[in-house]
């Protein structure tokens, strides 16, 4: 998280949230339908290991911006302990939440790509 930020995120504390352009950061959407987010320097910073879940927010279909946010990979994923069903919207956004309050959570506007 800490990378995160140094390289232009911004922490995304609970309440009122400073989003900005973060220059060089890229949501990538490839062609097959994973997300990845990738760093200034073109790492990829998270990843999701399957498609997005179709209740899900989805990127645009085209080029443009979006807003990312990072985490911890659950986004996309339960927890090694839960199932799909056991890990519900509201589970996420729990720990959305409780991750906000602790400060473990970045955000920034950034370029989206569909590689699709």
């Amino acid at each position: 998280m800490e990378g995160a930020i140094a390289s232009g995120m911004r922490r995304f504390p609970r309440g009122f949230a400073d989003l900005r352009t973060v220059p060089g950061w890229a949501l990538h959407r490839l062609p097959n339908d994973r997300i990845e987010l990738r760093s200034p320097d073109g790492g990829v910073y998270s990843a999701s290991p399957s498609p997005p879940r179709p209740t899900g927010t989805q990127p645009p279909c085209t080029t443009g911006t979006w807003c990312a946010s990072t985490a911890r990979s659950s986004e996309y994923a339960p927890p090694p302990d839960s199932t799909p069903e056991q890990y519900n919207d509201a589970k996420r956004l729990e720990e959305f939440r409780t991750a906000r309050g602790r400060g473990l959570v970045a955000d920034g506007i950034t370029t989206y790509r569909n590689n699709r």
